[in-house]
């Protein structure tokens, strides 16, 4: 792959502004630190692909993540090319792909969206067809309740944004014997994932991780993108919704939800989770 293939580029993840504030009716003026957001668009052979709002920094690993989680490339062998627009703020990442076999560029369509042509479309339909596309989990690990706590613990030391704006959630990927693989701040937690995940596209890890810690809700989304790669468990700080649960179920992914401290709940697959006495 040619191009860059880290971070950087981009202006800080905190900006210093005058602020009001108020406590016990007295009003006074003072400066915060706030999380800095900026659109970012990803171009795949030239054609505008994806829009987000993110934290500037890790754009490359962003782009490869989103792409892996929506089934556009496979490993970063699938990528031609991967680099910032050369022209305009660092808010642009151009992507290609190789031609198709007649020479043509590529026209992308990911291969987990699926279209529906009834009236209506529900949960359970997304949860069956999501099914197809991905293999069921085998059970290979087994963590102690009380590690859990050691994976907070890391990623609360790493979350430098948060602890100064408190406007960020964090994402951090762990393998079976606890060493973090790939961890990123962002203020969206779906770009805080795919910052993380693309980081192993790029590194050629896809293969190693066992655990996916979540600062933020778990929601489907997270899960689908947690079930692109290795990890059997993924926790959360927060509840999970019934399609996160549903489709964690299907694959067999243990969904560990409202993780603080040493407890938790364990929505699907307990057995991987161990009392600490065991």
């Amino acid at each position: 792959m040619k191009g860059h293939s880290g971070e950087g580029g981009a202006p800080g993840s905190a900006a210093d502004v005058p602020v009001t504030a108020y406590s016990d009716g007295e009003r006074s003026e003072v400066h915060n630190l706030i999380a800095v957001e900026e659109p970012l668009e990803v171009f795949i052979n030239n054609t505008l692909f994806y829009t987000t709002m993110r934290t500037p920094g890790e754009e490359i690993f962003l782009a490869l993540g989103y792409c892996f989680t929506r089934g556009v490339i496979d490993s970063i062998d699938d990528v031609l090319s991967l680099a910032y627009c050369r022209e305009g703020t660092g808010n642009r990442i151009d992507l290609f792909l190789p031609s198709d076999k007649e020479g043509k560029s590529r026209v992308v369509t990911p291969r987990t969206f699926t279209a529906y042509s009834s009236c209506g479309i529900c949960g359970s339909d997304i949860v069956r067809d999501m099914s197809t596309l991905l293999p069921k989990k085998e059970t290979t690990l087994f963590i102690g309740a009380g590690k859990i706590l050691l994976f907070h613990r890391t990623l609360e030391s790493r979350q430098d944004v948060f602890h100064a704006t408190g406007g960020a959630q964090a994402a951090g990927i762990f393998d079976p014997t606890g060493n973090l693989l790939a961890f990123s701040e962002d203020v969206g937690r779906h770009n805080a994932l795919d910052k993380a995940i693309g980081r192993l596209v790029a590194e050629r890890k896809l293969d190693e991780p066992s655990v996916v810690v979540l600062t933020s809700r778990l929601s489907y989304e997270m899960v689908q993108k947690v079930t692109r790669i290795n990890a059997e468990v993924l926790i959360g700080v927060s509840s999970a919704t019934s399609l996160a649960v549903s489709l964690a179920r299907t694959v067999n992914l243990t969904l560990v939800g409202f993780s603080r401290k040493e407890k938790g709940i364990i929505y699907t697959c307990p057995e991987r989770i161990l009392p600490n006495h065991s």
